[in-house]
């Protein structure tokens, strides 16, 4: 990384080419996306296995949904302590595994694949680096194609992983490959309007919190996850996403006068839950900020440009709301005397073991 670079710039830079990534991806991808899809077709798995680390851990959760909704398969997230730190050998039903890093260089993912496969488990490796470890370890590898990403903070990666997963899902589940180009370009038009909106004032309003929760559901409960690790590495600040259906259950109880609560409104499924937890929310004092549709009494709200008059897959949604969040902790950091990029004491491979 050049340590010349102004503070921001790579993340300020990567989060704009989000749509042209995506657009990359449709344009160079069909050949291995395909290839992952017919190998989930051909297995015909009574179980779907996800494995991922970070930020990739909230694109797997993503997936997993996906994985229900699109594919009526059981999907689990894969715990890789049980390999690396309590030694267990797995039994698998019949599977197929997805493996999502952004690096490929996790060690206690590359053995979670190592056991996965030592099971007979065939895998679909999902990276950023064509040559990194995770990507010869695939009987398929679906290349991201987000480009060199430079700042610490993950942002095109993130949300490339997102649109593997979701193609992928869909080509598996017989989904026509125009449609989804259709789809795709939909929604990377609506990023383009939406990766310029600033969002300077909103965290002008923010500069002093010491704490955010963000809330979503279903799909955009990764959105939630995602958006309070930016806020969290870029700014030093206790940030946190839940599910509504689960921050109902205690971490309302963090919501003080004056605690930021950014609530994702944007999907029409749970919405219902996302709006009542706003309220208790706002009744205790929160200052409520809502990404999607307006909510009663809330301080702020976020628009999503374009989203009118398109009719997005809203499985989609969560590749436009995260961008906004994106901004917003770079936006932050940047009023706070922060580097966004280089966030103390983080790297941009976390070698778990």
């Amino acid at each position: 990384m050049n340590d010349d670079a102004a503070a921001g710039a790579h993340m300020t830079g990567e989060i704009l080419e989000q749509p042209d990534r995506w657009r990359d991806l449709l344009r160079t991808g069909r050949p291995a996306l395909t290839a992952a899809a017919e190998l989930i077709r051909g297995t015909d798995p009574s179980l779907v296995v996800l494995a991922a680390r970070g930020s990739s851990d909230h694109a797997a959760m993503y997936a997993q949904y996906l994985v229900h909704n699109v594919l009526r398969v059981p999907a689990l997230l894969a715990t890789p302590s049980t390999v690396t730190a309590y030694g267990s050998e797995l039994r698998y039903p019949r599977a197929v595994m997805l493996a999502v890093s952004q690096s490929g260089e996790s060690p206690d993912l590359l053995e979670t694949v190592r056991s996965a496969k030592h099971a007979g488990v065939p895998v679909i490796a999902f990276t950023n680096s064509t040559s990194s470890s995770l990507s010869a370890m695939g009987d398929v590898h679906v290349g991201l194609s987000a480009g060199p990403e430079l700042s610490v903070a993950a942002t095109k990666t993130y949300t490339a992983e997102l649109l593997a997963l979701h193609l992928v899902v869909r080509l598996a589940s017989g989904t026509a490959w125009s449609a989804l180009e259709r789809q795709i370009s939909a929604a990377a038009e609506i990023a383009t309007a939406t990766v310029t909106v600033s969002m300077s004032t909103l965290a002008g309003t923010l500069a002093d919190a010491d704490r955010v929760l963000v809330v979503g559901r279903g799909y955009s409960m990764a959105t939630a996850k995602e958006g309070a690790l930016k806020l969290m590495e870029t700014n030093a600040v206790a940030a946190s996403g839940w599910s509504a259906a689960d921050a109902t259950h205690g971490p309302l109880g963090q919501v003080v006068p004056g605690t930021p609560v950014i609530v994702l409104t944007g999907s029409p499924y749970g919405r219902e839950s996302v709006v009542a937890f706003a309220d208790a929310a706002r009744r205790l004092g929160g200052r409520v900020i809502a990404i999607g549709e307006p909510v009663d009494g809330a301080a702020a709200h976020v628009l999503l440009p374009g989203l009118q008059g398109h009719e997005l897959d809203p499985a989609l949604l969560p590749l436009i709301e995260v961008i906004p969040l994106q901004q917003l902790a770079l936006a932050l950091a940047l009023r706070r005397g922060r580097d966004p990029d280089r966030p103390s004491g983080l790297a941009k491979v976390t070698k778990t073991r």
